[in-house]
């Protein structure tokens, strides 16, 4: 995985995949800048890594398509943030499930 552009309902985001270290995360969006930030670091030792960057990376995307579709501070979170976690961990867990049923059927356009 490398760092590239996404188009995110009209806008640009960067994605970039950065060493964080001991942050208490795993990735990052930043609707101001908007940029997504993945680790690129396993200083936890996770097994499967590259499973964990894609989990995150889905997640972070699902932000920058609430923040973009106007849900940015539609939900409380930590009294600061907009998203509910459970919200975006659903989607992105349940989207590749959901993608492969649509491919299925012939729904995506």
């Amino acid at each position: 995985m490398q760092d590239c552009t996404i188009n995110v309902l009209g806008t640009d985001y960067s994605i970039k995949f950065k060493e964080i270290g001991n942050a208490d995360f795993d990735g990052k969006c930043d609707c101001t800048s908007r940029e997504i930030k993945i680790r690129s670091d396993n200083v936890n030792g996770v097994g499967d890594f590259v499973r964990l960057q894609k989990q995150s990376l889905r997640h972070e995307i699902i932000h920058a398509f609430m923040f973009e579709s106007g849900l940015g501070f539609s939900w409380q979170h930590a009294e600061e943030f907009g998203h509910d976690e459970t919200t975006v961990d659903w989607f992105a867990m349940q989207s590749p499930k959901i993608h492969k049923v649509f491919q299925k059927l012939d729904l995506l356009e």
